[in-house]
C-alpha cells in the first residue's frame, strides 16, 4: 500500500464543509495541523507571559533563544522599522518552524483511511503537514508581500514607493511590477516545494526500514529549520529593499 502524495489537501471527513461569505470552507488534513501548531504556540505563550523570570529556564530559555535569533535577523536590516515589524517577522519564523517540525510527528501522514485507485490501495492521511499545502504557503507569502510593500509605502509614501519600484524608469514600470509580484511565487513555491519533497521522501523512506527513515527524519529536522530561516531572511531582505538603504542608517 502506497502513501498518498497528492498536492491537494484532502477533507478529513464527509460533510466537513460549511458555506461562508467568502466561499466554501473545508476542514482538510493540513488545516488540522495548522490549528494544532497555532495552539502549540499560543497556549504556552499565554502561560509563559505571566511567569517570566529574570533567570530563564526550560521553555522560557528556548523561546528567548528563538526570538533573539529572529531579532538578530530583523534589527540590522530594517533599521527604525525593525521593532515595529519584529512581531510579524517572529510570527512567520515560529509558525513555519513549528509547522515544519510538527510534520515529523508519528501520526502525521501515516494514519488515515484507504482508498482504491485502480489496482492500487492509497493511504489518505488524517493529518498532513500544513506547509506541504500550497494554500498555506501562498497565504504566508501574501502576508509577507503586504508587509514588504506597506512598509515601503510608510517609508516613502505611495508615489515614492512606486518610483522606487520603477527605478526611475516609468517605461519599464510594468516589467518591474511583474518582478515584484513574482515575490509571491518565490516565497510560496520555495517553501511548499521543499516541504512537499520532504513529505514524499519520508513517505518513501518509511518503506525502506527504520534506519533509512531515521536518517531522513534527522535531515528533515534540519531542513525545517533552514526553510524557516530562509523565508524569514527573504522577507526581511525584500522589506529592507522596499524601505531603502538610507532608512537603514
Amino acid at each position: 500500500m502506497l502513501p498518498d502524495f497528492s498536492i491537494k489537501a484532502e477533507p478529513i471527513c464527509y460533510g466537513c464543509e460549511w458555506e461562508t461569505p467568502l466561499g466554501m470552507f473545508r476542514l482538510t488534513n493540513s488545516l488540522v495541523i495548522m490549528f494544532v501548531v497555532m495552539a502549540a504556540l499560543i497556549i504556552p505563550g499565554l502561560l509563559l507571559r505571566g511567569r517570566i523570570s529574570p533567570v530563564p529556564g526550560g521553555l522560557q530559555n528556548f523561546m528567548e533563544f528563538l526570538l533573539e535569533t529572529v531579532e538578530g535577523m530583523v534589527g540590522p536590516g530594517l533599521g527604525k522599522f525593525g521593532r515595529q515589524l519584529f512581531p510579524f517577522i517572529a510570527t512567520f519564523f515560529l509558525f513555519i518552524l513549528f509547522a515544519n517540525w510538527f510534520s515529523l510527528l508519528p501520526l502525521v501522514g501515516t494514519v488515515g483511511w484507504i482508498e482504491q485507485h485502480g489496482e492500487e490501495s492509497i493511504l489518505i492521511p488524517f493529518l498532513r503537514p500544513a506547509t506541504a499545502d500550497i494554500n498555506m504557503t501562498l497565504s504566508l507569502a501574501l502576508g509577507a508581500f503586504i508587509i514588504i510593500h506597506s512598509t515601503g509605502i510608510r517609508s516613502h509614501g505611495v508615489g515614492g514607493h512606486l518610483k522606487a519600484i520603477a527605478q526611475n524608469s516609468w517605461l519599464l514600470f510594468p516589467i518591474f511590477l511583474i518582478i515584484e509580484l513574482f515575490v509571491l511565487v518565490s516565497l510560496s513555491f520555495r517553501l511548499f516545494g521543499n516541504l512537499f519533497a520532504g513529505e514524499v521522501l519520508l513517505g518513501l523512506a518509511a518503506w525502506q526500514g527504520y534506519v533509512v527513515g531515521a536518517v531522513f527524519l534527522v535531515l528533515e529536522l534540519l531542513f525545517g529549520l533552514i526553510q524557516a530561516i530562509v523565508f524569514t531572511m527573504l522577507t526581511v531582505s525584500f522589506t529592507a529593499v522596499a524601505v531603502g538603504a538610507q532608512e537603514n542608517h
